[in-house]
């Protein structure tokens, strides 16, 4: 079966396919304001696959990649940004620096999972949502999951666990990468930690553990029957103990979960607390005294500023009324008077010169033609010169100074003050407008009597808040300490029990029990070489098919303990790595990535950041003919201007490949993204 028939037909398609329908991001990052990006595709052949997001470097493609890991996994999601940040710091330097004080930073998907049933599709619509403010109380989020447009408390409360369902956080790296990620791949021999992870899940061993726990279930009754009466009873005192300590671990594990729940409730109260603090005017008269300096400091500033105006008013500003056109035409009527001047000046001098050229040229042996020719011209040149000298009408009697200093009050005093004039006038105008708003501030302002009820009130939810928080922590302080007796307790179970076991017979059963742990030891490695076998077929196939043809490499193995690649020619003989190219090892890599994702059996949208990196126009051409359009029922690119370009967006356009193009637009001026319809071209 072919790769493309495996993930894109839909007579194919089994159980659930996971597509993202919309993605709403409010003042995350670089995503000032609420901006929704639509991501439907059709689950189907027919339609196309591509969501194709621009954006220059720096624009808000790693913060859109970061917002769907961050709305899917939370505190556990693995961000670019975060570092060693702790996840409330993280979520704080999350929200965008311009949102106004107060106002809370979403992050919400829509998806659906498109469930077959012989020929019928059905669609659920799911929406989660985390919501945050710069200052997010106990530096956590809000989570909210909805079904078919109706909340959903049963989801909301157990998304961890539904998520690890759909979609495992240890595999969500083969389905949500960048071209780093494809380049780190290609240049090591060995996957990393995360795709190790990956490998670990995908293998799918909990059968095997499962055994070996009802082994030891059945060895500890064994150990019971096998002892005597004096024996038992210490045997049974041990056990009591463990299962006293068992109960005790589980009403601790119910409290826990009762004070989270209340927890969870006094949060969301004192959301709502502080949001009426903040409706009825209790910030505004808390921060009174300090918005009225605030006010009065841009009064101050504004006095200033206009006395700074007035100040250029006694300058050459008031001329900037009458620059055009009168100024500019004085100064072509100055110019114009004194070429006359200068021409005036000249005129018996020119006569003399034009004298003194006749005579010279009749005494010389020129043709008469052409003497005739050199008169004619000095005569025309002689009369044009003494018109203008008659005619021409001094109204201004300028001089060169008065000129010079025309054309510089023209040329730039008039321009640089009335430069610095609109400046100060808009410096003006911000102060009145920010003084206006903190008027208003001050005028919603709750009156002192009302201000300390709100305040009373905060104060109380925020009280209840921190009490639950500390019994919490103690709570888990004492379930750890009770964790620690019961697996002290199973240590001493243990070694009591070997000790009177050895006085019994059932040697052979306990015998037995070793054998059977030996064989689930083989089981677990028949098990794991079952898998990478399939393993190896999956990433030979993408490999090869990303090449299309390959003179080097015939196939492909992983080693199971390391899970290092080793390839191998039609000869069966190794080809070392350092053979391919870079473009063939980072097909390599990204061929791996997707033998992975399709060994998993989960069908989920492919999330791609910086797709071609470096790579050559020949393997650019197979990533975009081979790999795109068959990665998944869904695949969202994000690209810069020069990784897909003009000539490659031209290609998936004809081949109707794209279902939606976005460009991630990103002002400087305001440290802004704006998604907007359309590609670079």
């Amino acid at each position: 079966m072919g790769i493309h028939e495996i993930w894109r037909t839909s007579s194919t398609i089994r159980g659930k396919v996971l597509i993202f329908r919309e993605l709403i991001l409010q003042n995350f990052g670089a995503y000032q304001g609420r901006h929704i990006i639509d991501l439907t595709v059709a689950v189907n052949q027919e339609h196309p696959p591509i969501i194709l997001l621009g954006g220059l470097n720096g624009g808000g493609k790693t913060t859109f990649i970061d917002a769907l890991r961050l709305v899917l996994y939370g505190a556990k999601a693995q961000c670019s940004t975060r570092g060693n940040l702790s996840y409330g710091e993280f979520l704080s330097q999350s929200v965008n620096r311009d949102a106004k004080m107060g106002e809370e930073a979403t992050i919400e998907l829509v998806f659906e999972q498109a469930s077959f049933n012989k020929s019928e599709l059905r669609q659920v619509p799911i929406s989660v949502s985390r919501r945050w403010t710069q200052q997010p109380k106990n530096g956590r989020d809000i989570l909210e999951v909805r079904v078919d447009g109706w909340n959903n408390e049963v989801l909301t409360n157990t998304w961890d666990e539904f998520i690890e369902e759909i979609m495992p956080i240890g595999i969500s790296g083969l389905f949500l990468f960048d071209g780093e990620q494809v380049r780190e791949l290609a240049l090591q021999d060995t996957p990393t930690q995360g795709i190790v992870d990956a490998i670990r899940t995908i293998l799918g061993l909990e059968l095997v553990d499962r055994l070996e726990i009802d082994l030891e279930v059945l060895a500890s009754k064994k150990r019971r029957e096998s002892v005597d009466t004096e024996a038992f009873s210490k045997l049974a005192e041990i056990e009591t103990l463990i299962t006293q300590q068992f109960a005790e671990i589980e009403l601790e594990e119910e409290h826990k979960t009762q004070l989270e729940a209340d927890l969870e409730t006094a949060k969301v109260s004192l959301v709502e607390v502080e949001r009426e603090f903040m409706r009825k005017g209790g910030k505004a008269a808390g921060d009174k005294q300090e918005l009225e300096q605030s006010y009065q400091h841009l009064r101050a500033e504004a006095d200033r500023q206009r006395k700074e105006l007035l100040g250029l008013a006694e300058t050459c500003l008031p001329l900037m009324l009458i620059k055009s056109p009168l100024l500019e035409q004085a100064i072509e009527q100055s110019k114009k008077e004194l070429h006359l001047q200068k021409a005036k000046a000249a005129l018996d001098l020119i006569k003399e010169r034009d004298r003194k050229l006749s005579e010279f040229i009749q005494k010389q042996n020129f043709p008469k033609k052409h003497i005739r020719l050199v008169q004619e011209f000095l005569e025309a040149d002689l009369a044009q010169l003494e018109d203008e000298s008659q005619h021409g009408e001094a109204l201004l009697g300028v001089d060169s100074d008065l000129l010079h200093a025309l054309s510089t009050l023209l040329e730039y005093d008039l321009p640089q003050t009335a430069a610095l004039a609109n400046s100060i006038v808009q410096k003006l105008e911000s102060c009145d407008r920010e003084s206006m708003q903190i008027q208003n501030v001050i005028a919603s302002a709750a009156s002192p009597e009302i201000y300390q009820q709100l305040l009373q009130k905060k104060e109380e939810a925020e009280s209840i808040c921190e009490s639950l928080e500390n019994e919490l922590d103690d709570t888990k302080r004492n379930l750890a300490l009770l964790e620690r007796k019961l697996a002290s307790s199973k240590r001493e179970l243990e070694n009591y029990g070997t000790t009177i076991v050895a006085r019994g017979n059932l040697e052979f059963f306990f015998q037995s029990v070793g054998k059977v742990q030996t064989t689930l030891d083989l089981f677990r490695k028949e098990l794991t070489a079952h898998k990478i076998a399939q393993l190896e077929n999956s990433v030979t196939e993408c490999f090869l098919h990303l090449l299309h043809k390959s003179r080097l490499v015939h196939r492909i193995t992983i080693a199971p303990d390391t899970f290092r690649l080793e390839l191998y020619n039609a000869e069966g003989k190794p080809v070392p790595k350092h053979r391919l190219s870079a473009g063939e090892k980072q097909m390599l890599a990204i061929a791996f990535l997707w033998g992975l994702a399709r060994v998993s059996g989960c069908q989920l949208p492919i999330v791609i950041d910086t797709p071609l990196g470096r790579l050559d126009s020949s393997h650019r051409l197979n990533l975009l003919d081979r790999y795109f359009p068959n990665a998944s029922q869904q695949v969202i690119l994000l690209s810069t201007d020069t990784e897909i370009g003009k000539e490659e967006v031209t290609r998936l356009r004809q081949n109707n490949l794209i279902a939606h193009e976005y460009l991630l637009d990103y002002d400087e001026s305001t440290n802004r993204t704006f998604v907007r319809s359309g590609y670079f071209w």
